[in-house]
């Protein structure tokens, strides 16, 4: 008898739901049976909370999902631009020195000669002198993919956003979104590192020391800081530009390779960061074409470049 009324009760629950009978009521229904009924009407109790309690966890999971969600989109759209210390150096001592991987933002205003160091303290300087202004302007390259980012994503954008996009939209030389996306991208620092070196000639060059120009970047304006080359091309002088600072060069460093003809090159590096692969995707940034890009490959592995890639801004500052 007890087993059809357990039954009974097991279709009628089923039916009705346990939401509309609570346990109180179904143990008064049960109450004139022996130890053994009421064995059974526990267990039953114990299979409804089990379940509640499975169903108060995978809410938890899921809420804690969706906040680690939350959190990481707040996290995107905080990144900000670093505080930079702008700094006029005199001698080679007035460059840091990092010893740790965070970088302190200095904007050097000018460049000196290190031709009197001996050759390892030379590059170390070389190095440092360069590695923050690398970071402030991938920081800045940062914040302004994010925004553009945000912006193309927005299904109501701002006229003052529209007018950004606009501005990214010339400078980057592109109306497609995808490829703006990519043309704002940047790329290891041990790259920028070794090009710097080998077009600066470790920083001695006379565009380098007098108009902070890294990568000998040509200038095609007559408006903008300029200045001449001793030499000429096709019988034309020829001129090259001059810069406030060193991530003034860096920022402009950027927008060429975004801009330029290095469409494999800004391809490949939103598949990997691998800066020993990604060289030889540099074939067009110099007329020596392979042979530059198996240059710049051994030239990072001789000065074991690599280590300054985990190298970041100090976090008290942006």
């Amino acid at each position: 008898m007890i087993k059809y009324f357990l039954i009974f009760m097991s279709v009628t629950v089923s039916a009705f739901s346990v939401e509309n009978m609570t346990f109180q009521e179904l143990q008064m229904a049960l109450e004139s049976y022996d130890a053994n009924k009421s064995i059974q009407i526990d267990d039953t109790k114990e299979i409804v909370k089990k379940e509640v309690t499975k169903k108060e966890v995978t809410k938890k999971i899921v809420t804690k999902k969706e906040t680690k969600k939350e959190t990481k989109k707040v996290a995107k759209s905080s990144i900000k631009l670093p505080t930079v210390i702008n700094k006029k150096i005199s001698t080679p001592n007035d460059i840091t020195i990092f010893k740790d991987k965070k970088v302190k933002p200095i904007n050097y205003l000018n460049t000196v000669s290190l031709n009197k160091l001996q050759v390892s303290e030379k590059k170390q300087k070389f190095f440092h002198m360069l590695l923050p202004a690398i970071l402030i302007s991938k920081q800045k390259f940062k914040v302004l993919r994010t925004k553009a980012k945000r912006i193309i994503q927005s299904k109501n954008p701002s006229a003052q956003d529209l007018a950004f996009l606009d501005k990214m939209y010339k400078k980057f030389r592109t109306t497609d979104n995808k490829e703006l996306l990519s043309r704002m991208k940047t790329h290891p620092v041990s790259i920028v590192l070794a090009q710097a070196a080998i077009e600066s000639a470790w920083g001695e060059s006379r565009f380098f020391k007098e108009g902070n120009n890294i990568f000998g970047m040509w200038s095609f304006n007559k408006n903008e800081p300029r200045m001449r080359a001793k030499g000429t091309r096709n019988g034309k002088a020829i001129y090259v530009k001059k810069y406030k600072t060193l991530s003034d060069a860096i920022d402009d460093y950027f927008v060429t390779i975004g801009r330029g003809a290095y469409k494999s090159f800004r391809k490949h590096r939103s598949i990997t960061n691998n800066p020993l692969q990604l060289v030889q995707y540099l074939v067009n940034y110099c007329e020596l074409k392979g042979k530059y890009t198996r240059r710049l490959r051994r030239f990072i592995i001789k000065n074991k470049l690599t280590k300054f890639d985990s190298f970041k801004l100090d976090k008290k500052y942006i």
